[in-house]
């Protein structure tokens, strides 16, 4: 009986614990639940101590966002047709905003959408030569509506520009000085090079360069006497000349974690990459490139000028090796290495005509970093730099303001930390796009998407129409499908870029998406995106 009475407590006992353990582990779940419903949002940080990017966690769960953002910028167009009221002399205009008094800055703002461009224009109550320290709200949304007038009547008075060619630049000095270069290949390929463009991906004469680069013998190698790192000229037939970033680290490589941009290693696959994102992105301004595999001898040490061949040399494994002349990496325990033996690979470029026969114009790029390892750029630490030093530059009044967006946005999908310069040819006159150039040091980190190079965006919240609604194009296809089909068309080098950087470009896509959402919330839609005619 005692046995029984025993049995029976210890079942009673174990009921009980079980039916304790279940109903608290159902209260924990139902406050969790309560929890999570009442959470709010919790930006994600791709790398400590940069600023948040708002809205970043609802874009990734909710990607209808991405839709709603597509649908208001097309629903926000505005039509140059509305605009033609608004022509007036810039000079006449600065003339009179300089003769503003400062009391006017306490003058209230006009009612209804600051982004109304059918609005008369407003006078600048800020000297346009000088920074303000005093630069406030006020001031900063009528030099907005300053800029974005400026745009207007820049569209306005180049929509009806021709398309010119380098061939059309070139054709009399060429019929004058050197009339045989008229009848060849590379004359051919100068006339698909234009003001808003370097290559046509659709010409016959594009894929016959990407041969012509890729097979092409080579008459002579010499070194670029530019850069920090060395790079080859190669001269080719027909009167073609090809850049060589040779191969130097593998694909899987990463930057090093206490390396600067400055020191970074230039990548050969990584220009590969970024051409093929630039064609893939529709920009177009990469020069034609293609991977290519080289015999170090017989292409590049019979081929070297004597300056190049002095460097050459025999490495203790047997393999033909050269150092070249540079500031960074040329040494012999740097060297450039055939592996194995006489077998190596790079990025082969076409290399524009540069002056005499053609003017470019190299400009200082505003949000340049320091390239010092203790000192940071002043739009590092002013979140107004791009009111007090970008948006009161006349030379940005017109398409190069969002050329350097159509770049801001490039570099960060490469992640290029390394831009201190933007090219262009200046023989086409203003309205000319910029030249996508060096991009050996983009695809370094994969698991890190540096929003500083957003900076200009971030700061100005200017994004052009067209470029816009491709991205969105892209993101509805799958932008790293596109790019791994395209990266697989036409390419003897295997697996430019790997599974982690192609993963890294779609989630850099939407971190773009999400930093021109939050420019939608602090201005109106048409003070954003700006339709300059331009496609």
């Amino acid at each position: 009986m005692r046995y029984l009475r025993l049995r029976l407590r210890s079942s009673i006992l174990v009921g009980l614990t079980i039916t304790t353990f279940f109903s608290l582990t159902t209260l924990c779940i139902f406050l969790r639940s309560a929890n999570e419903l009442e959470r709010p949002n919790r930006f994600v940080r791709s790398k400590p101590g940069l600023p948040e990017i708002s809205r970043h966690q609802s874009l990734r769960k909710n990607s209808n966002r991405i839709d709603e953002l597509y649908r208001l910028v097309r629903e926000n167009r505005i039509h140059q047709a509305n605009l033609d009221h608004l022509l007036w002399n810039l000079k006449k205009f600065r003339r009179e905003t300089l003769q503003v008094n400062r009391s006017d800055t306490n003058t209230p703002m006009e009612t209804g959408d600051s982004g109304d461009l059918n609005k008369q224009p407003m006078k600048l109550p800020i000297n346009l030569t000088t920074t303000s320290k005093n630069f406030n709200q006020h001031d900063k949304m009528r030099l907005r509506q300053f800029v974005l007038h400026v745009l207007t009547k820049w569209k306005i008075e180049h929509q009806n520009d021709t398309s010119i060619s380098l061939a059309d630049i070139m054709h009399e000095s060429l019929a004058q000085d050197n009339p045989e270069r008229l009848n060849t290949t590379w004359y051919q390929q100068m006339k698909t090079v234009t003001n808003s463009r370097v290559y046509d991906p659709n010409s016959v004469e594009f894929r016959s360069l990407l041969n012509h680069l890729q097979n092409g013998s080579i008459s002579e190698a010499s070194e670029l006497s530019q850069g920090t790192q060395i790079k080859l000229i190669l001269q080719l037939p027909d009167g073609f000349q090809a850049l060589l970033k040779p191969y130097r680290v593998p694909r899987n490589y990463q930057t090093l974690p206490d390396h600067f941009y400055f020191s970074d290693i230039e990548r050969h696959h990584a220009e590969i990459a970024a051409f093929h994102l630039d064609k893939v992105l529709g920009f177009n301004r990469v020069p034609p490139l293609i991977g290519r595999l080289l015999n170090v001898t017989s292409d590049i040490r019979d081929k070297a000028t004597e300056e190049l061949a002095s460097t050459f040399f025999i490495s203790p494994a047997n393999n033909t090796c050269f150092r070249g002349h540079c500031s960074y990496y040329c040494d012999t325990s740097h060297a450039i290495c055939g592996k194995p033996g006489n077998r190596l690979e790079g990025s082969v470029q076409l290399l524009l005509p540069r002056p005499p026969e053609v003017d470019w114009q190299k400009i200082t790029h505003p949000y340049r970093r320091s390239y010092s390892a203790v000192r940071k750029a002043e739009w590092e630490t002013n979140e107004n730099y791009c009111y007090e030093h970008v948006m009161i530059d006349e030379d940005y009044h017109n398409r190069l303001l969002l050329d350097m967006m159509d770049l801001c946005a490039f570099d960060f999908l490469t992640g290029n930390l390394d831009r201190h310069h933007m090219m262009r040819i200046s023989s086409f006159g203003i309205n000319t796009a910029l030249v996508h150039l060096d991009n050996g040091r983009s695809f370094g980190r994969h698991d890190i998407d540096d929003l500083s190079i957003l900076a200009p965006i971030r700061q100005c919240c200017f994004f052009r129409y067209s470029t816009f609604m491709r991205l969105y194009n892209l993101y509805q296809k799958g932008l790293s499908k596109l790019l791994f089909a395209s990266l697989n068309d036409g390419e003897i080098l295997p697996k430019i870029l790997i599974e982690e950087h192609l993963v890294a470009v779609d989630r850099r896509l939407k971190i773009l998406f999400a930093q021109i959402d939050k420019c939608f919330q602090t201005y109106t839609v048409k003070e954003v995106m700006i339709d300059d005619g331009i496609e």
